[in-house]
């Protein structure tokens, strides 16, 4: 990051960047409505690793750098999403097995899906994974401190997918549209993961 730039700035940047990565992704499984049956996308590979990583470097532009930060997120997303399919049933068991623990029973599920009945919620250890993934090939092309972003990554990404869902169905549900619900769901998860990793790149750029 560039040091004469304000964090606040950066952040913001990133955010809007990884947003808009997710609003995307959220508008392309929409379009595969009925059919869709996982929220993981190869589309969601390009497109948060193009914005993305645009992002990260927008405030210290070459095309060095865009190519070296566009080409760790769509690795990393791939390589993620990838190794994430190896995993992905005992995931979903003990992600909501994890989650039934940890809510009150009074918490309405569906609140953490989708219609019609896309889990979302329920993956936080497969995007935990992939976020994890994905912030190890940001440091590595970016040359940032290692741990820092692997823990920031799968934390972001996580969080994200238990946050995006509930404020993605308030939304919709106020307005009666599920394509605002899929919007929002996926701009927040992108949004948080986009904070996430600006911070880790800010604190822990080498010299």
């Amino acid at each position: 990051m560039n040091q004469n730039i304000s964090l606040a700035k950066y952040l913001l940047v990133c955010a809007l960047g990884f947003g808009l990565g997710g609003f995307l992704w959220g508008w392309v499984l929409y379009s595969e409505l009925p059919d869709l049956e996982y929220p993981f996308h190869f589309m969601a590979i390009l497109i948060m690793g193009l914005f993305g990583g645009v992002s990260l470097v927008w405030f210290n532009k070459s095309v060095r750098n865009i190519s070296k930060a566009v080409l760790g997120g769509l690795l990393g997303f791939g390589v993620g999403f990838a190794g994430m399919a190896f995993f992905i049933y005992p995931s979903a068991l003990y992600g909501t097995f994890l989650l039934s623990v940890i809510l009150p029973s009074s918490t309405n599920e569906s609140f953490f899906e989708l219609d019609p009945g896309i889990g979302i919620s329920v993956f936080w250890l497969s995007f935990m994974f992939i976020g994890a993934v994905v912030g190890l090939f940001y440091a590595l092309f970016l040359k940032t401190k290692i741990w820092p972003l692997i823990w920031r990554g799968g934390i972001g990404f996580s969080l994200g997918s238990l946050i995006g869902p509930i404020i993605g169905n308030l939304l919709g549900n106020a307005f009666n549209s599920l394509l605002i619900s899929y919007l929002i769901t996926f701009s927040l998860i992108g949004v948080i993961l986009g904070l996430f990793l600006s911070w880790g790149v800010s604190r822990n750029i080498k010299p």
